[in-house]
């Protein structure tokens, strides 16, 4: 516990920490459940229209642009978490449009050191093995959505990281959040199992589920 406290205090900051403290204490037990994911990279179907955004490689020069983004999803405290994860050495890309931060995309290979803390979410045993890469965190922020965005900026992820020798994506999405869902699956994820987690103050337990019959509907 101290631990994590520690990990916080230095990720968030003090204000980021009490304030995530604050929200456990008001929340209490909290149980949640994830459909793991995995797309095979020599399946990249292209969307029908590939205009509108840019994608690069995540870089410091990014971190002001993000900032704002993180300002106007309501979440200025994680802009210490994206200081702190790319000096870690854990990757990204970042959506543009019109030269502006609009969105971003983390994700880390089998080799990442540290791995990145939320692999431990895909369940008991998990490990990823040559060629594969963890994907998390796709954003976009709101207004920036239509037209398919979420689906070009993923189609041109993907792209990204085949052209760098990568086979396969695994991640997740919480089993409640029924857009992420169609959106995973009309870009060829599949999910593989599920992963119950409940959780208290910073006390964390997990049951990997498999799905059974019901594999392949995300």
């Amino acid at each position: 516990m101290i631990s994590k406290l520690r990990r916080n205090l230095r990720e968030w900051g003090l204000r980021g920490a009490v304030a995530r403290l604050y929200r456990q204490l008001r929340e209490g037990v909290v149980s949640d459940e994830l459909v793991v994911l995995l797309k095979d990279l020599d399946s990249i179907v292209e969307p029908r229209n590939l205009d509108g955004l840019v994608v690069e490689d995540m870089e410091p020069r990014h971190l002001p642009g993000l900032s704002e983004v993180n300002r106007r999803r309501g979440a200025p405290h994680a802009d210490r978490y994206f200081e702190t994860s790319i000096a870690k050495g854990f990757h990204g890309f970042v959506a543009l449009k019109g030269g502006e931060v609009v969105g971003y995309y983390w994700w880390v290979d089998r080799d990442a050191e540290p791995p990145h803390p939320d692999i431990w979410l895909l369940g008991d045993g998990f490990e990823m093995e040559p060629g594969d890469v963890y994907g998390s965190s796709l954003f976009l922020l709101e207004e920036y959505r239509g037209e398919g965005a979420a689906g070009v900026f993923l189609h041109r992820v993907e792209t990204r990281l085949r052209e760098r020798g990568y086979g396969r994506i695994w991640g997740y999405v919480e089993a409640t959040n029924r857009p992420a869902r169609w959106l995973y699956s009309t870009r060829g994820y599949l999910p593989m199992w599920k992963v119950s987690h409940r959780r208290f103050l910073f006390f964390k337990s997990r049951r990997s589920i498999p799905l059974g019959d019901r594999g392949g509907q995300p």
